[in-house]
C-alpha cells in the first residue's frame, strides 16, 4: 500500500509518541511491527509513505487512512500554542488498535516507561503469543484473552511486569468470560465505555481514556497523567482540577487529538 504525499503522516512522530507498544525502527527509518496476525512494515520511498502487509484492509483500517488530518488540524487551532502544538507533531496519526491489545498495554503501562513497557509487552509477546517466521526471523502475535485466563501469577513472573501479573489475569479472565465485552464499547459513549473498562482491576480513568482514545478512536476523551498536566498548566495555567471543563471548552469533539499534539509538543519543549 502507497500512501501518496503523506503530509499529516509522521512515522517517527506516530509510532514513538507513546500510543503504540509494538514498532521499532530498523535500518534506513523503516519500522516494523506486528497487528493482530500480521507483520507489518512501514518506511519511506520517493516522498511516500510504504506499507507493507499481507492484509491491506487491515492495514487501511489500523492507519485510518481515510481520516482527513487536514480538516482537523484546522478545527483545532484555536489559538498560538495550539498552532505551535501542531506544527511540532504534524504528522501524528491516531492508530486504530485493537481493545484486547490496548487494554493490556497500557494496564503495563502504569507507572512505567516506554521502554520498559515495550520489553514486557515482547515479553509476554514471547512466552503466550503465536510464531511469526519473517525472512528467518521470529516475531510474536499478542497473546489472546483465552490464553491467559488460565495462567497464573507464577507463569507470568517470566515477563517481570510486577503487581501488574494479576491485572492482566483479571482483565483476561473477564474478556475471556464475556463480563466484559470489549466489541459493545464502540457503539457506547465514552463515559459509558470507560465504566465498563473500570470493572477491570488496575483501569482507573487515565488507563481506561487511553484505551478509550487509541483503541475506540473516541475523540473525546482527553487522557490526562502527570505530564500533560503540567503542560497545560505550563501553556495555558490550568490548574488540575479545572483540566476537564478546559478541554471540552477549548477543544470540543476533538479534545483527545489535542492531546497528543500537546502531549508532543510539551515533551519537545519544557
Amino acid at each position: 500500500m502507497i500512501i501518496a504525499n503523506a503530509k499529516d503522516f509522521d512515522l517517527q512522530q506516530t509510532f514513538e509518541c507513546g500510543q503504540c507498544f509494538r514498532w521499532n525502527k530498523l535500518c534506513d527509518d523503516k519500522y516494523i511491527g506486528v497487528v493482530g496476525d500480521f507483520l507489518m512494515g512501514a518506511y519511506y520511498r520517493d516522498g511516500s509513505i510504504i506499507i507493507e502487509c499481507e492484509n491491506e484492509q487491515l492495514a487501511k483500517e489500523y492507519f485510518d487512512i481515510e481520516k482527513d488530518y487536514s480538516e482537523m488540524k484546522k478545527r483545532l487551532q484555536c489559538d498560538e500554542v495550539m498552532a505551535k502544538a501542531i506544527s511540532a507533531g504534524y504528522g501524528i496519526r491516531l492508530l486504530k488498535q485493537q481493545p484486547w491489545e490496548t487494554l493490556v498495554s497500557f494496564i503495563i503501562s502504569a507507572n512505567n516507561n516506554i521502554p520498559r513497557i515495550k520489553k514486557i509487552i515482547e515479553l509476554l509477546c514471547q512466552t503466550f503469543g503465536n510464531e511469526i517466521m519473517k525472512d528467518g526471523v521470529k516475531y510474536h502475535t499478542f497473546p489472546s484473552a483465552e490464553a491467559l485466563a488460565n495462567v497464573d501469577g507464577d507463569a507470568l513472573s517470566a515477563i517481570r511486569c510486577g503487581y501488574r501479573d494479576k491485572y492482566i489475569i483479571d482483565a483476561a479472565k473477564k474478556v475471556a468470560t464475556g463480563e466484559v465485552c470489549l466489541d459493545d464499547i464502540y457503539s457506547l459513549p465514552a463515559d459509558e465505555g470507560r465504566e465498563i473498562l473500570k470493572k477491570i482491576k488496575g483501569v482507573g480513568d487515565k488507563v481506561a481514556d487511553c484505551i478509550l482514545l487509541f483503541a475506540y478512536q473516541k475523540y473525546d476523551v482527553f487522557p490526562k497523567d502527570v505530564w500533560i498536566k503540567k503542560v497545560l498548566h505550563k501553556l495555558y495555567f490550568v490548574a488540575e482540577k479545572d483540566i476537564d471543563l478546559f478541554v471540552r471548552q477549548k477543544f470540543g469533539k476533538l479534545c483527545g487529538l489535542a492531546q497528543q499534539y500537546l502531549f508532543y509538543y510539551g515533551r519537545q519543549t519544557l
